[in-house]
């Protein structure tokens, strides 16, 4: 039987479009280019089971509700209590008290017409601020969120410090399988290795990057800003492994943890799994990030390059979600409808949430929008 809504991209967006239309009574195809589900929440297979994109996973959030009416949320660890260093102002050590109580003590709320560095001036002294802003990046993964909307970065701020970050256990791919198995018991064909040209005749879902979208419609208007990040995974012998289990540097924008002290089975036993972001600016070079990373682990975790047996790195560039500059909200981001009975669902679209949230979202509203199919 013909489908009556497609659905390009079979990542969280697109399996929870998929499920949620499928409980209304849509015969609903999904096309995925890759070999299987899951889009940037894929994890890498045995013996370490790295996370391509998304990490935490927010149990304060509506998607996580969503989650929770359906039984499908997956088994999850919270990171290990007292296990992490900061750096900031050029020291490595324990989070520093004093920067939780200027976060604390900032208005509850910023505006969206002012720079989160000028906003973050006229409440903090100048080195608390560089401080903050270094904090902000673990969330926009921008090379300098002081740049940002001040309300845009406040609010997550705000939410990310909320305490509901958790980890997905076996990788993100245990939520995957989870979503893909509901979606093909409600009846959707869900066909990988199937790369489409342009959007299917009927109502569709883009449910994709936001680039993909442009390059899928020709519509030069979807654009935003978003991020570049370095990306390094590895692999170790846990012999010599520190006691931290997350460094945050403030000062030179990267976040690395080791996963595999939170959740064993992301690594064989006696090894560790540990995942790095380092924000690049626009024209720093893959090396140079790099080289910032690896000056990190020499001062956080002695003899770690003689430990190394697996090692994956790269520059991603438009998949760690939107960045609202000053003067603009996430109103003002690429329309999710667009002509016809086209839409598109994708982290950068205008919709509001963190990070993968977004797309969900946008994504639900566009069934709103396909008959009233979204509760």
């Amino acid at each position: 039987m013909k489908p009556d809504l497609h659905i390009v991209g079979a990542g969280l967006t697109g399996l929870t479009a998929a499920i949620e239309a499928a409980e209304r009574g849509r015969r609903v195809t999904v096309a995925e280019a890759h070999t299987r589900p899951g889009g940037r929440a894929r994890t890498s297979a045995a013996p370490y089971r790295a996370n391509l994109g998304a990490h935490a996973i927010y149990v304060d959030g509506p998607w996580w509700a969503w989650l929770e009416r359906r039984g499908l949320t997956p088994p999850i660890v919270a990171a290990p209590p007292r296990a992490g260093l900061v750096r900031t102002g050029g020291r490595l050590g324990p989070w520093p008290d004093d920067l939780g109580r200027a976060i604390a003590a900032l208005p509850a709320e910023a505006p969206a017409g002012e720079p989160f560095r000028a906003w973050l001036l006229r409440h903090v002294d100048a080195r608390t601020a560089e401080a903050v802003i270094g904090l902000t990046f673990i969330f926009t993964f921008d090379h300098d969120p002081g740049r940002l909307s001040a309300a845009f970065a406040h609010e997550r701020l705000r939410r990310a410090l909320a305490g509901g970050a958790r980890y997905v256990t076996g990788g993100w791919s245990t939520l995957v399988d989870l979503l893909a198995a509901r979606a093909a018991a409600l009846g959707v064909r869900i066909h990988t290795r199937t790369r489409v040209p342009a959007p299917p005749d009927g109502p569709t879902i883009l449910a994709t990057s936001l680039a993909t979208a442009r390059r899928l419609t020709g519509d030069s208007t979807l654009t935003w800003p978003s991020a570049r990040l370095a990306t390094v995974d590895l692999g170790l012998r846990a012999d010599r492994a520190p006691g931290w289990f997350r460094i945050m540097d403030l000062d030179e924008r990267i976040y690395a943890a080791r996963y595999s002290l939170a959740d064993p089975t992301l690594a064989p036993p006696g090894h560790e799994l540990v995942q790095i972001a380092a924000a690049c600016a626009p024209d720093e070079r893959k090396a140079d990030a790099e080289r910032r990373v690896r000056s990190l682990l020499d001062a956080s975790w002695p003899g770690w390059r003689d430990a190394v047996r697996w090692y994956r790195s790269a520059v991603r560039t438009d998949c760690t979600g939107a960045l609202d500059l000053p003067g603009t909200t996430w109103r003002d981001r690429p329309a999710v409808s667009r002509e016809g009975t086209l839409a598109v669902a994708t982290d950068q679209s205008a919709a509001p949430g963190l990070l993968a949230e977004v797309g969900i979202d946008a994504a639900r509203r566009a069934l709103r929008e396909f008959g009233g199919l979204c509760r």
